[in-house]
């Protein structure tokens, strides 16, 4: 009974997780195992990564880094690894403090696999595409983009006629 005992404890961590073969992230990028994840630039203050965090030696070992009440510190990916590709070895649906999230498992090099929280990680641009890197967030706004035209009209860089074909195309006339 002990052993039996002692046996799902080790495998409650594996147990706990649902294994997908794909999954539709935030950036509407559809990854499989077996990809290439894009990583960005670390969110914290020295350049490491909040959201890609070292698995540890039996699974995943908490979210987000050194929470207060955690018996054990996570080692953050570290900054070195910026803009580099990491193969996805897996794609997990777990529940984190009562939320599913999606987490992929790594490797970004090196013989240690990392945790990736998929879509905290895109949306503090960690992983790329990210989405700041949308083009709406990278032209600005449809006025942005008008006044940028008008600014061209007026100084005689495009025409009456060109800036109204692009002011239909921008207000989807």
């Amino acid at each position: 009974m002990k052993q039996l005992l002692f046996a799902s404890i080790l495998l409650m961590p594996f147990l706990s997780r649902a294994q997908v073969k794909e999954y539709k992230a935030s950036n509407g990028v559809t990854y499989h195992v077996g990809d290439t994840l894009r990583l960005g630039l670390g969110s914290k203050a020295d350049g490491s990564f909040l959201y890609v965090e070292d698995k540890g030696l039996l699974g995943r070992v908490g979210p987000f880094g050194n929470m207060p009440g955690r018996s054990q510190p996570v080692r953050s990916l570290s900054k070195d690894y910026a803009n580099v590709g990491a193969v996805i070895k897996s794609i997990n649906k777990t529940s984190v403090n009562g939320v599913q999230k999606y987490t992929f498992s790594v490797n970004p090099g090196g013989p240690m696999r990392y945790n990736v929280y998929v879509d905290d990680a895109i949306a503090a641009c960690e992983v790329k595409p990210c989405k700041s890197d949308s083009p709406a967030a990278a032209t600005g706004s449809v006025a942005d983009e008008i006044k940028k035209l008008k600014a061209l009209m007026d100084s005689g860089a495009i025409t009456k006629s060109e800036y109204e074909t692009q002011k239909k195309k921008l207000l989807g006339d």
